[in-house]
């Protein structure tokens, strides 16, 4: 394998007086080959990749016959070197993207039909591999599960939820008592997830490259003369060009803060800024919960996420013997909700937009084998199965929350008006995600549909599939929700994808 030299060096420029931090010196810009933002499960993911960790076939059989006979053209060759289009070509599943396809079906083989078979995947690592870079995350390594502290399990398998290289379920084993409850189960609590996640970035390695607590504020293309290292001194050697000048390179700008603590402990912000020709959007489709918009929303009682409800178990004020918690929403968050207050045996009624036999119900995508708990509420929903703690009104609109703990309701068909007393509303209608760091030209051009705000299943960032590189803006990647892949075990597809683009690009510039 020839090996490609990459600019692993750290180096800082002098930045525009504009990044000056508040009465001190000028803000120096370091340099990086990759800077991702998002230290969810795709960024970690990436940074696995990223540090020299490349996925090898294992040459055992898979049961795609025709998969099979292309993974043993190049067998000995990594995935990342190999040609991702004719392997992933013509597969089926959940995704729509190939790359992402192709690596789950090489990491859960027969997953689809309920069969727990061994990966087909083994990893080697190689420093010469490495490519620099940095991981920004506002909260501790797991992103959105970094909330996720409560008893309520994943209705995904866990290991469906796990990272390259590093069996989950053998993590539960490891880390479950003896007289855990959950011993054998074989679906995950979040706060096991949540836990998971940062011991995956500690147990292999991966610290040095995340800064934690950190908030991304401003990100620019900027234009750069290419700057080479001399060899012998490690030192700069600035060329000065002009407009117009082909050692002239594109860069990404990306500044923000973090917090950190000094030798005393004591905790402080300081600026940060990144130049680099590479930039990973992996934030995830979490940050901004959508809102109903109606009077009084606003009032304690009334919940926007998982977290916050389940703040309010711990906290007592949702029990047995209080009203019902009204749950608003027809997806899998509220699936999410409604089966965990029905396992603590509390009322719930349940309110979404939709007509039950509507065939865009998302309950109805997916196998009932694989999904029991979400087939479980549609059950519900359409009245097939009955449980005294729930009741549903399906095309209902909600007109106000009051402040003595009511809300009215009116009927889409009928137009008539109902109020119900409750303890608390939890409002899971999507979310979006907060890319407002972006300049509002990037922004604008960003999804499939241009001008519409990004989200996840309407208008996701438009990237090739194979490379996931923006078809609109060079150098700008994106992977996870923000393009539609809202299951972890998706999102690791596209860390592969880019990692195998960023290496041809560089095996491009040094065969010039």
């Amino acid at each position: 394998m020839t090996s490609v030299k990459l600019e692993k060096y750290e180096r800082t420029v002098s930045v525009s007086p504009k990044y000056q931090r508040r009465n001190q010196e000028n803000l120096q810009a370091t340099y990086t080959d990759v800077v991702v933002i998002g230290n969810g499960p795709s960024g970690i993911c990436l940074s696995y990749l990223l540090s020299g960790h490349w996925p090898y076939y294992t040459g055992e059989t898979h049961p795609n016959e025709y998969l099979n006979k292309r993974l043993q053209v190049e067998q000995d060759k990594s995935l990342v070197l190999q040609d991702l289009k004719f392997l992933s070509d013509n597969l089926e599943g959940r995704s729509s993207h190939p790359v992402s396809l192709l690596f789950d079906t090489l990491s859960n083989p027969d997953a689809d039909i309920g069969i727990n078979s061994p990966s087909l995947l083994h990893w080697r690592h190689d420093p010469k591999q490495e490519i620099s870079h940095v991981v920004l995350g506002k909260k501790e390594e797991g992103g959105i599960w970094q909330m996720m502290e409560g008893q309520m399990k994943t209705l995904s398998l866990s290991s469906w939820m796990q990272l390259p290289d590093m069996s989950f379920d053998k993590w539960l084993q490891r880390n479950r008592s003896v007289d855990d409850p959950d011993k054998f189960s074989n679906r995950a609590r979040m706060e096991e997830v949540r836990k998971y996640y940062m011991d995956y970035v500690r147990e292999k390695g991966l610290t040095k490259y995340f800064s934690n607590h950190s908030t991304v504020t401003s990100v620019q293309r900027i234009q750069e003369c290419s700057q080479d290292i001399d060899d012998e001194s490690g030192e700069e050697s600035v060329s000065i060009c002009g407009a117009g000048i082909s050692n002239r390179q594109m860069l990404w700008l990306v500044c923000g803060h973090r917090t950190v603590s000094d030798d005393k402990g004591q905790a402080y912000d300081e600026d940060f800024c990144y130049k680099t020709p590479n930039l990973v959007l992996c934030t995830g489709a979490f940050d901004q919960p959508n809102m109903l918009n109606m009077p009084g929303e606003d009032l304690p009682y009334v919940c926007h996420s998982l977290a916050e409800m389940e703040q309010c178990i711990h906290e007592d004020i949702l029990t047995s013997t209080s009203n019902p918690v009204v749950v608003i929403g027809g997806g899998l968050s509220a699936a999410d909700a409604i089966v965990h207050l029905l396992d603590l045996d509390i009322p719930v009624i349940h309110i979404f937009r939709r007509n039950v036999e509507d065939p865009q119900i998302v309950y109805r995508q997916l196998p009932s084998k694989l999904y029991p708990e979400y087939h479980m509420i549609y059950r519900l929903m359409q009245g097939i199965d009955t449980d005294d703690r729930y009741k549903n009104y399906s095309s209902m609109d909600v007109v106000e929350f009051t402040e003595d703990n009511q809300m009215l309701l009116k009927s889409r068909k009928l137009g008539q008006e109902m109020v119900l007393q409750v303890s608390c509303v939890v409002v899971l209608i999507g979310s979006r995600p907060d890319l407002s760091f972006l300049p509002r030209h990037i922004l604008s051009k960003l999804g499939i549909v241009p001008g519409m705000g990004i989200h996840s299943q309407h208008n996701p960032i438009d990237v090739d599939p194979y490379t996931y590189q923006s078809n609109h803006f060079t150098g700008l990647y994106a992977i996870g929700p923000l393009v539609g892949d809202n299951f972890v075990r998706f999102l690791r597809g596209g860390a592969l994808g880019i990692v195998s683009h960023l290496w041809q690009k560089k095996e491009n510039t040094i065969n010039l």
